[in-house]
Parts: C-alpha cells; structure tokens; sequence
C-alpha cells in the first residue's frame, strides 16, 4: 500500500521548500504522498517571500491570510487537528516537542495508533536547562517512534531525553545548495553582480539583528582587527539582516570608530543574499546561541571559508576538528578570541582561502535537501519496519558545491 506522510511547519521559507521537494520526490519514488502543511501564510521573525507554484507535494495553508504571531495555541492545535482528521496520513512528522501543533500532532498520532517522527534541532548547550522543563520533554520525547535531527549535538540530547540512539537518524538542516553555488557563480560572472557591494575585502555576517545572534561583540571584535592590522588591505565587514537589536548594533557600529567600513544592507531575500556570498572573503557566524545556522550551509555552498562560533549546532558538522579545515571555530563570548580568528583569516593568501571555501564546499554538499530525504526515509523505515520491504531508498546524490571562486 501507498504511504502518506504529512509534516508541519510554521511557515515555508526558501529551505523549506528545497526539502519538501527532495522528499516529495523520494516517497514517489516509491509511491507515496508528501503533505505538507504550514500554519500560517506569513511569519515576522522571517518575513520570507516566496511563490507558490506547482509542487510535487500538497501544500495546505492553515491560515493563509494571517500572521503565525497573530495566532493562539489553541486556533494551531484546533487546526492541525482538524486537517489530521481529514487527511488520515499513514504517518506524521512535527518540528520539535513545544509548539502547539507538534503536541496536537503527537497526541492525534497517539489517539490513532500512527507513527510520529521527530523533527529537532535542540542541543542541550542552547539554553540553560530545568528539570521540570526536560522531565516534560522525556515524557514527549519517548512517545515519538524515531527522530531525524541535524547533527552530532542534536542526537545525544535526544538521548539525554530517552530517545533510543538506534532510532535517530541526521540530516535534518539543509538549504538548497545547488541553488545558491549557481546563483553566486552567476553573480561573479556578471558585470552587474557586484555594484554596490564593497570593493575592499570583507567579512560577512547573515542573521536576525536580535541579542543571541551576538553582532555587538562581533563589531568590537571588528574594531580590535581593524585596530591590529595596517590600514591598507585591512577588510570590511559587511552585516546583513534587521531585527530588534538593531538600534543596539547601530549604537555598536556608531562607537566603533571603523562605522566607515561596516555596511548594513538589510534582510534581504536568498536571491539578492547570494550576491553578497559570491564577493565576500569570508564568512563570520557569530552567534551565543544556535541550534544549527542554516547561514553557514549557505555560506559553504558558495564556496567561502567559515569563522562560526563554537554554540553553532552545525560546527562539528560544517567546520571539522581537521588539520585541513574549513576554517576555524570561536567563543563567542570571547572578543579577543573573535579578533584574533578575523586577523588569522584575513592573513591567509588568497589561495588558502580558497582552498578553504572549496572544502566547504565539498563537505556542506553532503548536507543538502537529498539528505534531508533520504533522512527522513530512514526515519520511516525506523517508525514502521514494514516500511523496509516496500521502499528503496535511492542513493544520495551530494549537491554540487562550488569548486572554484
């Protein structure tokens, strides 16, 4: 018999749809149907902008005419519910174990006898953790029949919560690589692509202008690099993103001394983000708290070299522990650790960098929307083992990196 799988999320941005794709296209490989449900037509915290098109899956709007801000608990659960009904799928996969629609779709799950599979990206250094908060999160946690996460981190805090190892399978974070290589290569190509962007050398930074994205310690950081290095050949950094830390970051920037060479161009959609890829010298995730950072998967695809920060979920994954790395990992709590990263970076010839970026490349390219389905297959296959005789897995085909820049 054909399987369903119906899987939620709050609201589909651009990586959203690149793994809602690869699954649709895997389970019909094997004659099975993707739903794909999204609360909410428009969410603040993302303002994305995408089209809606045809697509390999059925993609249902809760509350298309609403923001998901704007909605109670209850309206989520009342309607995630109420489609459940309808739909019947065979099985059911929800983001996390808090939001009102994860919980209204394992307690349907429950009610019905179908499998639930676990979407997560939580590790246990994100938040300082309280017993009574993760006692509750074991309860949830052991009612899902397997879980697909993003990586190394993710995994052994489900464990920590109760959920078998054996039933936990990775690949859960991954953007549209091929994408943004072809989109930044287009760019580099043109004569077009880089007006208005710098002409010096620079660093970027892509994220939510909020308090845990940490830009204010990464601008002293960038004014204690500037401050190291001679003036000539020293690099920009460029900060693109808004959100309600920006008066703090301005305030940040203003008190540098370096606000000359510090440029805000905005949130910016993934089409207009990628030509900031394609000239950037380097990448620069700063951030006290994040569970992955898709960022950096974006960053890698266009072949630039990384500085994260050693809270980022996806650093064990993206930026190995490897004499030929993809870059280096920081505290970000450490200004002076930040800085020394930025001048080790900027000290590196052109070809290193390179070298670099091309090793981003190529490990990230193991990471993208082919994984995420073959991920979630797996975590079927686990869910239901009758599963294990009626599909086949197609092989992961790895998304082409950049190879050059």
């Amino acid at each position: 018999m054909p399987t369903t799988l119906a899987i939620s999320f709050t609201n589909f941005g651009p990586y959203h749809l690149a793994r809602l794709r690869a699954l649709a296209h895997a389970l019909d490989a094997g004659g099975g149907r993707l739903i794909a449900y999204e609360i909410a037509g428009t969410e603040r915290l993302y303002p994305w902008v995408r089209e809606q098109g045809k697509e390999p899956f059925e993609w249902v709007t809760l509350f298309p005419n609403r923001t998901l801000e704007t909605l109670s608990k209850s309206a989520c659960s009342k309607a995630i519910h109420d489609v459940l009904k309808r739909d019947r799928p065979d099985v059911v996969a929800a983001v996390g174990y808090s939001r009102p629609e994860s919980t209204a779709i394992l307690r349907w799950a429950g009610r019905e006898g179908r499998p639930a599979i676990l979407m997560s990206e939580s590790q246990a250094i994100d938040h300082p953790r309280v017993w009574w908060k993760e006692a509750v999160k074991r309860i949830r946690v052991r009612r899902f029949s397997s879980a697909l996460v993003g990586g190394p981190p993710h995994r052994n805090y489900l464990v920590d919560l109760g959920m078998p190892r054996d039933r936990i399978v990775l690949g859960y974070n991954a953007v549209d690589n091929d994408r943004y290589a072809e989109q930044a290569e287009r760019a580099r190509q043109t004569l077009e692509g880089q007006q208005g962007l710098p002409r010096s050398p620079f660093f970027l930074a892509v994220s939510r202008f909020a308090p845990e994205k940490n830009l204010v310690r990464l601008v002293r950081a960038y004014a204690r690099y500037r401050i190291s290095v001679p003036k000539e050949g020293a690099w920009d950094l460029v900060l693109c993103g808004d959100g309600p830390g920006a008066a703090e970051v301005e305030e940040a920037v203003a008190s540098s001394g370096f606000a000359g060479s510090i440029h805000r161009p905005g949130f910016l959609q993934a089409d207009e983000l990628s030509r900031w890829y394609a000239f950037a010298s380097a990448f620069v995730h700063p951030s006290l708290m994040e569970p992955w950072g898709l960022v950096v998967n974006e960053a890698a695809a266009c072949g630039l070299p990384l500085l994260i920060s050693d809270r980022a979920g996806c650093g064990e994954t993206l930026v190995p522990d490897l004499p030929d790395s993809t870059g280096r990992r920081f505290d970000p709590h450490d200004v002076e650790a930040m800085s020394d990263s930025l001048v080790w970076m900027a000290s590196l010839s052109a070809a290193e960098r390179q070298a670099m970026g091309r090793r981003a490349s190529a490990v990230v390219a193991e990471w993208g929307p082919e994984r995420f389905a073959q991920g979630t297959l797996e975590a079927m296959e686990l869910a239901l083992p009758t599963l294990k005789q009626r599909w086949v897995s197609p092989p992961v085909t790895p998304s082409r990196g950049l190879l050059s820049r």
